[in-house]
């Protein structure tokens, strides 16, 4: 029979220990250094170096299979991001008022209309100025939105873990470009806990629980 005792419990009830667990490394991603007793950092580590492996991994196969279909990083980027923007290809129209009003849609100013048209066109533009080819910018275009999917399924997986709003925050800044930038070419090693005595009281030892590149403002 199952008791699901196994593990450090951090000395709490199932519920809260869950709950110490994700305010914590909620407070590691976004302050990127917090302070907590030595046992505590080591019982949430091996959870938050999964969850940040989770967005590195989830983000760089994302960006790979762009690439398996451009072949070079710096015009995938491009791609990701023009793919971000809106989802439209070169064969998209803008919908006039009686096809939106087919499909049960509020029709649209004339100003808003043309708005649409010259955003739509000036996507179309951008996009032919990075692949010329019409077939291959289509393919590529639909590779850069493939990609797009695997990375939030990734972010789904990591939001699964949190249920407050402060959890958006934390997905938006483990995909955040320069966050992944920070720690690309590393596999794991993503925290480390820096020992800084005992606390008054109850003599409890006391550790910076921090991101491996953290560097103090002195």
């Amino acid at each position: 029979m199952r008791h699901r005792v196994a593990g450090n419990r951090i000395n709490m009830p199932e519920a809260r220990r869950r709950a110490a667990i994700r305010s914590l490394i909620e407070g590691l991603i976004l302050h990127e250094s917090i302070t907590t007793t030595e046992a505590r950092a080591k019982a949430v580590k091996a959870e938050a170096e999964r969850i940040i492996a989770t967005a590195l991994r989830g983000h760089r196969e994302a960006l790979a299979h762009v690439r398996e279909v451009v072949g070079d990083d710096s015009l995938a980027l491009q791609l990701w991001d023009l793919a971000g923007e809106a989802r439209f290809d070169l064969d998209t129209e803008v919908a006039s008022n009686e096809e939106r009003a087919a499909q049960n849609k509020h029709p649209l100013r004339p100003e808003v209309m043309q708005q649409k048209q010259r955003e739509l066109a000036d996507r179309k533009a951008r996009l032919l100025k990075l692949i010329k080819n019409e077939d291959e910018a289509r393919a590529a275009l639909q590779a850069a939105r493939e990609g797009r999917v695997i990375e939030m399924r990734a972010r789904r997986n990591i939001m699964k873990r949190f249920n407050t709003a402060s959890g958006q925050y934390v997905t938006r800044k483990l995909f955040d470009p320069s966050f992944q930038e920070r720690f690309e070419g590393r596999e794991g090693g993503y925290t480390r806990i820096v020992k800084l005595g005992r606390r008054q009281g109850d003599a409890a030892p006391m550790v910076a629980f921090q991101l491996v590149d953290y560097i103090p403002i002195s």
